[in-house]
């Protein structure tokens, strides 16, 4: 992947800058933060969507090859359906590269958004075999992924369920509330209110009992604050982007307009000079966590500082994954886990252990993708 040296250049300077002011104990204001609950004591090895270049992204087969693998985090998406049930989704609205319908075909672009659904019809659709013809998408994630046919969009209960089933007591769990914040984007029409999409999160999240084993990340961080109201020991993510072109979300900090960014809950990055770090502590986050490119030393120096911690997304390729362990970051995210794993074993990193459940009707195995791993241990680059 092409690295952004423009913005990685700026993120120097800025960095720059901000340790002075931390230096000179100046305060720019903003929220105490708690004292956060949700703390790998390890490297934190976050499966994106579940390892989406492995399984289908964002279901519990996804989850299952995450915990056999032997992962940190699993990493995960939210929406919430019309009656009020917390399912794990990464688009809103139902995509024809990932869903089939219940006539066994894949699903119109546009048509069927899951806020609009109830929870029943959300699980007449089948998300287990990604469309061969479907372009970029598929080039980048299907051709690793192995698929499994029948497999359904799952909610944050069954996904708590799932790792009860398998005994592990040790993996977090990273959601994200997908709340759409800008009045301009498609996505934003029906989006909930935000404090009742987090209010339902919170009831699975207690239900269970897993407030040390949650971290609520969001683009949208007003969800982080109404998170916040509720239990100031979540521990909170802060997450970011300056990337237009992918999605609602792509472009969150809004850089170089004069108005607030509706997604920064009432912060203006002006007033921090470009510096998402400073922003994201003012706003009660105990992570921080950038598109990686985005990412330079001295920012992470700098949100360490702060007391946070870093954990980018989502890096596929070995040496980047490399450069940025190397940079200092407390985990990272991304769609090879076995990858990231192999890397970080031949690094002397400690990882999670894998915990199997060969009973499990989600247990697939994880030998898809040992041609890869032996690669990696070869010396090759397993690039994205």
């Amino acid at each position: 992947m092409k690295r952004n040296w423009k913005n990685y250049w700026k993120r120097f300077f800025i960095a720059g800058a901000a340790s002075l002011l931390l230096a000179s104990g100046v305060n720019m204001g903003g929220v105490q933060v708690a004292q956060a609950k949700a703390n790998p004591q390890i490297f934190d090895l976050e499966a994106h969507r579940g390892g989406r270049d492995a399984r289908p992204e964002n279901t519990l087969v996804s989850f299952a090859y995450a915990m056999e693998l032997g992962v940190t985090t699993l990493e995960m998406d939210m929406q919430m359906t019309k009656d009020g049930h917390i399912v794990i989704s990464h688009n809103p609205v139902l995509n024809p590269v990932l869903t089939k319908g219940p006539d066994g075909k894949y699903v119109e672009a546009g048509k069927y958004d899951i806020r609009t659904m109830s929870l029943n019809v959300v699980k007449r659709f089948d998300v287990g075999t990604m469309n061969s013809a479907g372009g970029d998408y598929y080039e980048s994630h299907g051709k690793t992924q192995k698929s499994v046919p029948g497999a359904k969009i799952p909610t944050l209960e069954e996904v708590f369920e799932l790792a009860k089933s398998y005994g592990n007591d040790k993996v977090y769990f990273n959601i994200e509330t997908k709340s759409y914040a800008d009045p301009a984007d498609p996505a934003y029409h029906n989006n909930p209110d935000p404090e009742v999409f987090v209010n339902k999160v919170y009831e699975v999240v207690k239900k269970y009992g897993m407030q040390e084993r949650v971290t609520l990340q969001s683009f949208d961080w007003r969800t982080l604050k109404a998170m916040r109201k509720l239990d100031p020991n979540i521990t909170l993510v802060a997450l970011s982007s300056e990337q237009p072109s992918w999605g609602p979300e792509g472009c969150s900090l809004k850089l170089g307009d004069q108005n607030p960014s509706p997604w920064l809950a009432g912060l203006n990055i002006n007033d921090y000079h470009g510096d998402y770090v400073k922003a994201a502590k003012d706003t009660g986050a105990d992570i921080v966590s950038p598109y990686w490119e985005e990412l330079s030393p001295q920012l992470v120096k700098e949100a360490h500082e702060l007391g946070m911690k870093v954990v980018p997304w989502t890096v596929n390729n070995q040496k980047d994954m490399s450069m940025l362990i190397d940079m200092g970051v407390d985990g990272l995210i991304t769609d090879k886990p076995w990858i990231l794993r192999d890397l970080l074993i031949t690094k002397g990193i400690p990882v999670a252990k894998p915990t199997v459940n060969g009973k499990s009707p989600y247990h697939t195995g994880i030998d898809i993708v040992s041609a890869e791993s032996k690669q990696l241990k070869k010396g090759g680059d397993a690039a994205h």
